[in-house]
């Protein structure tokens, strides 16, 4: 289902894999006058921290918070409200790689993630995406409390079950749907997280399509974009969506190969 505005009233945060801000700057511009959320979580930014255009935020009224890489990842946080406990990056997860940001804003704690793809289970790639979801839960344990106002969202390069992939059978083992991957997410929700959006989502809506082969034309997608939250946020959020007519072009604007995802707490 497609939710522009998400509740009336409510606190509106977004996250969107946005595949170059530099290609994909004036789409966002669109997005945040039409759909105006009061956080917005952008991951594969592919521009160095000080190459990012921060005033296509703060001309908004956003604060804005980087960790950029030059051609690669890169992750952002903007808020209407002010960000604090700033967090850029976590080098044990990383390992030299922009991929993680975190800030304090309205009351809630968001960590912000492009997680590892991992391409083939025989690739170099793989372990480090294992490895950096083992970084990443220790820190969690180690700093976090499920009673927090926590929030884990980004691309988190997982697909969780059979429903949220459009060929389960042919990707059973293959990274994004694989069970060693699972095996973490599932660490993760067993901490103490919801996969907010599952509820939200019928089966088979994704939030990625590969450019390739008319996938997005066929709905040959996975949805790997999420919201993982403590139980105090579960408990004030009204909506989950994610706008797939985002993942379309507009006019001379080329798309993303992710929609944006979003959820709208009380």
């Amino acid at each position: 289902m497609h939710y522009e505005s998400g509740s009336e009233g409510a606190v509106k945060i977004v996250s969107w894999n946005v595949n170059s801000l530099k290609v994909r700057a004036e789409l966002v511009g669109l997005y945040l006058d039409e759909v105006a959320p009061d956080v917005i979580c952008l991951q594969e930014l592919k521009l160095a921290t000080d190459a990012v255009p921060t005033e296509l935020f703060t001309e908004r009224g956003y604060q804005v918070a980087v960790h950029g890489q030059k051609q690669w990842n890169g992750v952002l946080i903007a808020s209407k409200s002010p960000l604090t406990d700033v967090q850029l990056g976590h080098p044990p997860a990383e390992d030299g790689q922009s991929r993680f940001i975190a800030a304090t804003t309205a009351g809630l704690r968001i960590v912000n993630l492009y997680c590892p793809q991992g391409q083939r289970v025989d690739s170099p790639k793989f372990p480090y995406k294992l490895a950096f979801f083992d970084a990443l839960i220790a820190w969690i344990q180690g700093t976090h409390h499920p009673g927090d106002d926590l929030i884990i969202t980004g691309d988190i390069n997982i697909a969780p079950a059979a429903r949220d992939i459009f060929d389960p059978d042919g990707y059973a083992g293959v990274p994004s749907f694989h069970p060693d991957e699972h095996a973490r997410l599932k660490q993760l929700l067993d901490w103490g997280l919801t996969d907010e959006l599952e509820a939200y989502l019928a089966p088979n809506t994704y939030t990625f399509w590969d450019y390739r082969g008319g996938n997005f034309r066929f709905n040959k997608g996975m949805r790997i974009d999420h919201f993982l939250v403590t139980e105090s946020v579960h408990a004030r959020v009204t909506d989950g969506w994610m706008d797939r007519p985002w993942r379309k072009k507009r006019g001379d604007l080329k798309a993303s190969d992710h929609a944006p995802v979003g959820i709208a707490l009380s």
